[in-house]
């Protein structure tokens, strides 16, 4: 029986929170590489980064018992003992950082600075890279934070493990790299992407969908090898059967493997090989793949998610 506790909203906002962090430290890769091209490409990489996030909190909280409740962060996120706080706080203050960043990296806003005051011609780069660096940094813990989420929630062992986070983290980097990549060939004919910086994205687009492929493959691997004398190893490995060859297979291998991961490697490698030609469509082409298989695999990571026989095991702990 698939997992129905957990419905579309936090599968959103997993997917979501992540692409945005992915997208948010790209960007910023993207202005440290060259501070004075890409300014349209990074600011609306950014504004798009602040909206993912944005919107995907939004799910979130609209999926409480009392959605008001969950916007007063220092009333019920106030325990420092919890991950639900430290999330809560970590995306807040990712939320802030990447929207200052966002709104200064606005070419109309970052000239009429520059014009206004003289302290910011001076300094404003460096502050754009401290924010950057700071941004990226909170991207960071709150791709990592999306995995965590599920870890913590308790009672469904295919989330109880390290891999999780891990594998959400990587491919939280891997949509926001191809959502940066989607903003570049719309942006194409305005702001046209550098070679040198497309071969960079290129690059990390192949290792990251190949760490993607290896946690991946070890996460499911853990699971299927499960201990099946527990309920929880049961549940675990009939989790990962689901997704492996049960009801959940064909969406998995379909949608994540072969859409989130052999298309945008693919088209990795292609552009690469393809040189100095242009590859906005290979581009295009591996990035809408990746970013299909990206939300598909959180959406299937939740409905996998069976609970273990908690009690069950607990009697047979106590007869024997």
């Amino acid at each position: 029986m698939l997992q129905l506790v957990w419905t579309w909203q936090p599968a959103l906002y997993l997917f979501l929170g992540g692409m945005g962090s992915g997208a948010f430290i790209m960007a910023t890769g993207l202005f440290l590489m060259d501070k004075t091209r890409h300014r349209l490409i990074v600011s609306t990489s950014m504004w798009a980064a602040v909206i993912s996030l944005g919107v995907g909190l939004m799910l979130l909280v609209l999926e409480l018992i009392n959605p008001l409740r969950g916007i007063l962060l220092w009333q019920s996120f106030s325990h420092f003992t919890s991950w639900m706080t430290y999330g809560a706080w970590g995306a807040f203050c990712a939320l802030v950082v990447w929207t200052v960043s966002a709104f200064i990296a606005v070419p109309s806003v970052n000239n009429r600075l520059v014009e206004k005051w003289g302290w910011y011609k001076r300094h404003g780069t460096k502050i754009r890279a401290v924010l950057g660096v700071i941004g990226a940094a909170l991207a960071v813990f709150v791709a990592a934070y999306t995995g965590m989420l599920l870890k913590t929630a308790g009672g469904v062992p295919l989330w109880d493990t390290p891999l999780l986070p891990c594998l959400f983290t990587v491919s939280a980097f891997d949509t926001g790299v191809a959502l940066v990549e989607v903003v570049a060939v719309v942006l194409s004919k305005k702001d046209p992407l550098a070679h040198h910086e497309s071969m960079i994205m290129k690059r990390i687009v192949v290792v990251l969908v190949v760490l993607e492929l290896a946690v991946l493959w070890v996460f499911l691997w853990v699971m299927l090898s499960a201990n099946p004398t527990t309920s929880g190893g049961q549940a675990a490995a009939s989790s990962a059967g689901l997704l492996v060859n049960g009801s959940l297979s064909v969406l998995f291998w379909s949608i994540v493997v072969v859409c989130g991961l052999v298309i945008p490697l693919t088209m990795a490698i292609c552009g690469l090989a393809m040189g100095e030609r242009n590859t906005r469509h290979v581009m295009a082409f591996g990035a809408v793949g990746a970013l299909v298989g990206g939300c598909g695999l959180r959406f299937l990571i939740l409905a996998a998610g069976i609970h273990a026989d908690v009690i069950g095991d607990t009697m047979s702990n106590l007869l024997l």
